[in-house]
């Protein structure tokens, strides 16, 4: 009987260039229990790589911590033979967590780097069928050159293997890491829920960043500091492609880690792609930000290979450079959020506030006739519909220039905004109008007043007045004719 774990292929997710083929499995397995937990993981620890301290310490307590920010924890279990390895599979997929096997590139034959790469992986397995004694995984590194120019990220494929062939894969590989990767040896980890995460959103996510990280000290600070002892190192190894993967481990780290970080954001920010002025801002930062690091690593690699070393001058530089570029960052990152939460006050507000003309009896000087049937009555400026001129506007007639709309509200209001809309069609705009509140239709106070208006859409805002009734009183009501054409009015206020 199959037993099995369904999990999203997250194939709009990240690519290895972006983190690592350990840590993506590990975001896959946290993105079981909650589809963004594989987001937040990537985040987090791209943050760490960058600014945490827990970057250099134990390898478990570091993706632990991580974990336990989503209200998950990395489970460790003892292991010390095929047996027991199938067992503990067993265990964790029947309790809903998806198992995290750390394995050698050299033992995975299903991967081009199979005999030609010693280095740690790591792939999921989330089924197993006793009956048949099989075991499903899920592996990123499947298809990297299909998936390559046709997805974003590198989905979790399935492949299903026999229990004896993981088994052997297992041995294989734990015998190396006894000796490169001691915490992994003898070890299988899994992914369990145990309590609410601490964050409820992406924007959650971020503020919790700009507060615990603008302070620190870039990780990438350290590591221009340390570049001439790197240089004298592998000047010692004599192996490019040594210094090849060593590279690559810090374009992960710095470069693609950004990448990460930055479409976070976005994803913290969904309204960014439809303000002009702010979408320039951030793409243009972004873009410097991300050159930056890509150009500094690539630097840093071509020098290494040449066994040349930076001039203190120029290290002291690019740290600058690194400083001020972090703190630009955590600068717009305020300023973002700042506008985020100004508008979702507003919003907010707004949709407290009360529309009073939506209620109100309306009147006019005259209404416009296409026939006995067909009349552009007054009442249509408060329908709440903008769709055919003919039904839902307010037209007069053409014998005077000077035409008024009338809005009983019913009771005394208090009144913040007043938004009119006039007709979008040029030279009908209205041109010259007052905006008029009374108490009794006798004795009228002007609200606001309007000259040579080239506006479709008008508002006005008040510090607060009250009124009963609400007049639109125009004296030019467009260049082409003597017709007014109001389209529609709305009179906020907060409710009693």
């Amino acid at each position: 009987m199959l037993v099995a774990l369904e999990m999203d292929y997250f194939s709009e997710g990240y690519r290895t260039m972006h983190s690592n083929c350990v840590d993506l499995p590990m975001a896959g397995a946290a993105g079981f229990h909650q589809y963004e937990n594989y987001f937040y993981y990537t985040f987090l620890y791209a943050v760490m790589m960058n600014w945490g301290e827990a970057a250099d310490g134990d390898w478990v307590d570091s993706r632990r911590s991580i974990l336990n920010k989503l209200g998950l924890n990395l489970k460790v279990t003892e292991v010390s033979d095929g047996a027991e390895l199938l067992s503990a599979i067993r265990m964790n997929i029947d309790r809903q967590c998806p198992v995290v096997m750390i394995a050698n590139y050299k033992h995975l034959f299903f991967l081009t780097q199979y005999e030609t790469v010693i280095d740690d992986h790591a792939f999921l397995i989330t089924e197993y069928d006793s009956a048949r004694r099989l075991v499903v995984i899920r592996e990123n590194q499947l298809n990297k050159e299909v998936t390559l120019n046709v997805m974003k990220g590198e989905p979790f494929f399935k492949l299903q293997l026999t229990e004896d062939l993981l088994a052997d894969i297992w041995s294989q590989s734990n015998a190396s890491l006894k000796e490169i990767r001691e915490y992994c040896y003898n070890k299988l980890f899994s992914v369990e829920r145990t309590g609410p995460p601490e964050y409820g959103g992406y924007l959650e996510l971020v503020e919790d960043f700009v507060e615990g990280y603008q302070n620190r000290s870039s990780r990438l600070i350290e590591a221009v500091a340390r570049f001439n002892d790197r240089v004298s190192l592998m000047a010692g190894l004599n192996d490019a492609n040594a210094i090849a993967v060593e590279f690559e481990v810090m374009r992960r780290s710095y470069h693609g880690s950004a990448i990460i970080m930055f479409d976070i954001f976005e994803k913290a920010l969904p309204w960014l792609s439809a303000h002009e002025g702010w979408r320039e801002i951030f793409a243009g930062f972004r873009d410097q930000y991300i050159k930056f690091r890509y150009q500094l690593i690539s630097g840093c690699h071509a020098d290494t290979l040449r066994r040349k070393r930076m001039p203190p001058d120029r290290i002291l530089q690019l740290q600058e450079e690194i400083r001020q570029l972090d703190t630009e960052l955590f600068s717009l990152l305020g300023k973002l959020l700042a506008h985020h939460h100004k508008e979702q006050e507003s919003y907010h507000a707004a949709q407290a506030w009360m529309n009073y003309a939506a209620c109100a009896e309306v009147s006019a000087d005259s209404e416009y006739s296409l026939d006995p049937q067909t009349v552009c009555q007054a009442s249509q400026v408060v329908n709440g519909r903008r769709e055919n001129w003919v039904t839902d506007s307010w037209h007069s007639d053409t014998d005077q220039p000077v035409h008024w709309l009338l809005l009983d509200l019913r009771e005394r209001r208090d009144i913040l905004k007043f938004v009119i809309r006039h007709s979008p069609a040029p030279g009908y705009i209205t041109m010259d109008y007052e905006l008029q509140g009374s108490h009794d239709k006798e004795q009228w106070e002007q609200i606001a007043a309007v000259r040579n208006n080239e506006s479709v859409v008008t508002v006005h805002e008040t510090d607060g007045c009250s009124f009963r009734y609400i007049r639109l009183y125009i004296t030019y009501p467009a260049q082409n004719d003597f017709q007014a054409r109001i389209y529609e009015i709305e009179v906020w206020g907060l409710p009693v």
